[in-house]
């Protein structure tokens, strides 16, 4: 059976070639050289750079310090190298939003707002995706249209346009359309860099997955902030 020391050396191996092959062009740098350069791109490498840099660390004393009988001195412990071999499935694997894919509520310019509210009533949803012909335009929510009643006198849904609803919106086009191919990570990188755009300190309302990232294919998925928010952590 392996022993610590190898399985480590071996997991250690296997992400300094990712990050070589990745980053570097496939040429040799040293180990800190490329975290750098790799937690500047990549979100789950940024994620996890202290606990990498800390195995960097390890690796070097591991390697450089004498040994006996070909064995190394010291053994990392258990937790440390079932964390490590997690790290590097996840830089290696992260996962694709196509696992927040499914049947996705759509509404049109000319439907009327008791159309939108009934859908968000009956499937227990916030946002609904807005089209104009086969492209997807916006993305409707509560919060437009609570904006929308507080400058009516009266008003029934079943005669308003969303259309009207959208016209008056505070803030427009807050949410982007991404391919079924991006990992989690990257998505929410995108949700989490959106607080800094305009509007200003506010989030996406969602990210819409197309097979392409393009607005007239066919709508797969939707992502809100509270699917996404577990992989926005610094």
């Amino acid at each position: 059976m392996p022993q610590n020391a190898d399985k480590f050396l071996n997991t250690f191996n296997a992400v300094e070639r990712y990050l070589e092959n990745k980053f570097n062009q496939g040429n040799f740098a040293p180990f800190r050289f490329l975290l750098r350069r790799a937690a500047a791109k990549d979100p789950v490498i940024r994620q996890n750079q202290d606990l990498l840099y800390m195995c960097g660390d390890l690796r070097n004393l591991l390697v450089h310090n004498d040994r006996l009988g070909g064995r190394t001195i010291a053994e990392p412990l258990d937790e440390v190298v079932v964390e490590f071999e997690k790290v590097r499935e996840l830089i290696e694997n992260p996962g694709r939003v196509d696992q927040f894919e499914k049947k996705v509520f759509c509404c049109f310019l000319n439907d009327t707002l008791d159309k939108a509210l009934q859908l968000m009533i009956r499937h227990k949803i916030t946002q609904i995706p807005v089209m104009d012909g086969n492209a997807i335009i916006e993305v409707l929510n509560g919060n437009h249209i609570a904006f929308w009643l507080a400058n009516q006198m009266s008003v029934s849904p079943s005669q308003i346009k969303i259309s009207q609803v959208l016209n008056k919106a505070e803030y427009k086009r807050n949410f982007a359309i991404i391919p079924r191919s991006m990992s989690v990570y990257d998505a929410a990188e995108l949700y989490r860099n959106s607080f800094q755009s305009e509007p200003k300190n506010r989030y996406f309302d969602a990210l819409i997955i197309t097979q392409n990232g393009k607005p007239h294919e066919n709508l797969t998925g939707i992502i809100v902030l509270k699917d996404i928010a577990k992989y926005m952590a610094e």
